[in-house]
């Protein structure tokens, strides 16, 4: 067995961390994420919190049609 080369790993494992944030913003929980990308629900987690260490804006997209006039009446 040949180990992967590190720029690869590193590479990949940034590409993964993105289609994390990216499901996240979407409004998915952990579990649905994990689920989503086949990996465990703590690995999503592990993730996010480096993400946020890194600074990277977690702010979720308002879903459609979803707007501060609907709470009014």
């Amino acid at each position: 067995m040949i180990a992967e080369e590190r720029t690869a790993y590193e590479g990949r494992s940034r590409q993964r961390r993105d289609e994390i944030v990216e499901l996240h913003r979407q409004g998915l929980k952990g579990y649905e994420i994990a689920r989503e990308l086949n990996v465990s629900s703590g690995l999503v987690s592990t993730r996010l919190k480096e993400a946020r260490l890194a600074g990277v804006d977690l702010t979720r997209y308002a879903a459609a049609g979803d707007t501060q006039e609907q709470g009014r009446a």
